[in-house]
């Protein structure tokens, strides 16, 4: 099991959901991207099955650039980190088919229960 971290920025919500992420794995160690190519390119290479990644999206923007290598992630389980709850968003987000669904700003003790849960599941 792998796991995969994506944020463009290092803002306090940004580093909230790593801190989360670090928490829930016990200290295993996290791939940390901050552009979507070096993202992209990682995922050219073989990923263990049952890896998690968390993917954290700023804007709509980024979200969109990310449908790009949603084929590469099928076999990842995603935990995809959304700017807002607007329609637009969330048809882009479930493209990407990601586990679980939250929010940029919202608390993080939520996605650490579940990041948790999936490491335990995955074992």
């Amino acid at each position: 099991m792998q796991f995969l971290y994506y944020a463009n920025s290092s803002g306090s919500d940004e580093s909230r959901i790593k801190a989360s992420f670090q928490a829930a794995t016990s200290g295993r160690e996290i791939e940390h991207y901050t552009n979507l190519t070096d993202l992209e390119e990682r995922l050219r290479v073989i990923v263990e099955p049952n890896s998690i990644a968390v993917l954290v999206a700023a804007d709509q923007g980024e979200l969109q650039k990310m449908q790009d290598f949603r084929e590469m992630v099928t076999d990842i389980l995603v935990i995809l980190v959304i700017p807002d709850w607007h329609d637009a968003t969330i048809k882009l987000a479930h493209l990407l088919r990601p586990r679980f669904l939250c929010l940029l700003n919202n608390g993080s003790t939520d996605l650490r229960q579940i990041i948790a849960k999936m490491v335990q599941a995955c074992g």
